[in-house]
């Protein structure tokens, strides 16, 4: 076979459907000097097999489909999109990117609010067509990271199982995983990464890692593991009895006033501290109308749980309690919007209880009030999430805190954008100046000052030493990745 220089591979390589060919690559660069050989150590073209991979440039019709991401807002135009089908094409991937030269991210639900699984230069690996599943004896699963949510309850729910994890739709398990996660049963059987049991691993030289057990990378997988030093292809999971039923509570409330909405919030957080495991609540004030939402699937808790609904009614307009449904049924009333949409969402805080935000929150629910499209939520964690021998497993910082907020807009037109992310910023820095800095990293945002601390907290030098030893040469890279 000829021999062939970079420049040379660009223009013969065949991109397209059928992705790049298969190419043996030559060593033309060794120097003979006498009976020795001098060792290249120039980047290597990897074989690129079509089962394992495609790569894409963007002249090509498939990459104008995997470029797309859900939001909106956030567009960009990666120089290469790497479509992997298993862990060997990862390989091939990272190889690949080693030999072009270019940094890398890394994409599986395409949900990032920042647009941290896309970049305007170098390589996506994107790993969304990878979705094996797996049963274990032990009633485990071993998931490919291209799963979402919906496809695994799919597979879970007939079974009877259940993992603590989110409830939107195609917000894949890896990133979600990765991040913590965290959904309705999560107060009872911790953070999605805390079920997480182990995962195979492609770092940025392309080496794979099988971790499990008390793992140090595991461990950083749990809660730090967001495209910041290696790509997750497979993920094992330990699974839990499916409950008998889900029920949901709602109280709603309109035409509010600040001073309304604040008692509101007020009793809610105090309320809220009572509920049982087996519950959840998120208060969401969506411009002057307020929804309470209550869930519960243990008749047990029934009665605390109707205790505080109670209480909630008499203060608001209107009370709502909803069947006893099946969980199939019953999780697709929260699977949300399953198309990609104009947005700016990101974490508000974290906090431990209302005193925390009672000196800025006036100043918040104000500016949510008169800025239609602008959400102000708040969602109850805690419960069993808090568990020293979870903590002690996983990178997650923050898990005493047990009230996680999150602000949201939306729009339908970019000329809604500008007038939406000013008022959003405001209440950013209103939060940010009463020193709310401790937020959750699978709500980021590119704004927040001391994000590596704000996310990572005291496992921050943890992290970095797993960055130095999976991505020495920083390869795998995002506008807020872990550096060394």
């Amino acid at each position: 076979m000829s021999k062939y220089n970079r420049r040379d591979f660009s223009k013969l390589i065949i991109l397209g459907g059928i992705g790049y060919t298969i190419w043996s690559c030559a060593n033309d660069k060794k120097e003979q000097k006498g009976n020795t050989t001098e060792e290249d150590t120039t980047p290597k073209m990897p074989e690129l097999l079509p089962d394992h991979i495609k790569i894409y440039e963007k002249a090509d019709a498939a990459y104008q489909e995997l470029a797309v991401r859900f939001n909106k807002r956030i567009q960009q135009a990666p120089t290469f999109i790497a479509q992997c089908f298993s862990t060997e094409g990862v390989v091939a991937a990272m190889k690949f990117a080693i030999f072009k030269d270019v940094k890398v991210v890394v994409k599986s639900g395409g949900h990032s609010f920042e647009g941290f699984s896309s970049t305007n230069n170098g390589l996506v690996i994107d790993v969304s067509a990878m979705k094996k599943m797996q049963w274990n004896n032990d009633h485990s699963i071993m998931v490919e990271t291209g799963c979402v949510l919906k496809e695994l309850y799919d597979e879970l729910l007939p079974k009877q199982r259940i993992l603590p994890s989110g409830s939107c739709a195609t917000v894949g398990i890896s990133g979600l995983t990765l991040g913590g996660g965290y959904g309705f049963f999560s107060r009872k059987y911790g953070l999605t990464c805390d079920s997480l049991e182990a995962i195979t691993l492609v770092d940025g030289n392309g080496n794979i890692h099988e971790e499990i057990g008390k793992s140090a990378i595991l461990k950083a997988c749990k809660g730090g593991g967001n495209g910041n030093f290696g790509v997750i292809t497979k993920m094992e999971f330990r699974t839990y009895q499916a409950p008998k039923y889900f029920q949901a509570f709602r109280c709603k409330s309109y035409k509010l006033d600040t001073k309304r909405a604040k008692n509101l919030l007020k009793t809610w957080f105090e309320l809220a501290e009572t509920l049982p495991k087996s519950s959840f609540s998120a208060f969401v004030l969506n411009g002057k109308t307020l929804t309470i939402l209550i869930t519960n699937y243990d008749e047990r808790a029934e009665a605390d749980v109707l205790k505080v609904y109670n209480a909630l009614k008499k203060i608001s307009n209107k009370g709502t309690i909803g069947s006893k449904r099946a969980l199939p049924t019953a999780l697709k009333t929260f699977y949300g919007v399953q198309h990609p949409l104009y947005f700016k969402n990101a974490c508000a805080g974290l906090y431990k209880d209302f005193s925390e935000i009672e000196g800025c929150i006036d100043d918040v629910i104000e500016k949510v009030i008169s800025t239609s499209g602008l959400i102000y939520q708040v969602n109850t964690v805690g419960g069993n999430v808090n568990t020293k021998s979870l903590e002690k497993r996983s990178v997650f910082p923050h898990r005493g805190l047990p009230f996680w907020s999150e602000l949201q807009s939306y729009w339908e037109k970019p000329t809604q954008e500008e007038r939406l992310v000013t008022a959003f910023q405001e209440i950013q820095q209103r939060f940010y100046d009463h020193g709310i800095r401790k937020h959750y990293r699978n709500y980021p945002d590119i704004n927040f000052k001391d994000w590596q601390t704000a996310y990572y907290g005291k496992y921050l030098p943890e992290l970095q030493q797993i960055k130095q030893q999976l991505d020495p040469d920083n390869r795998i890279q995002h506008p807020q990745s872990i550096t060394v």
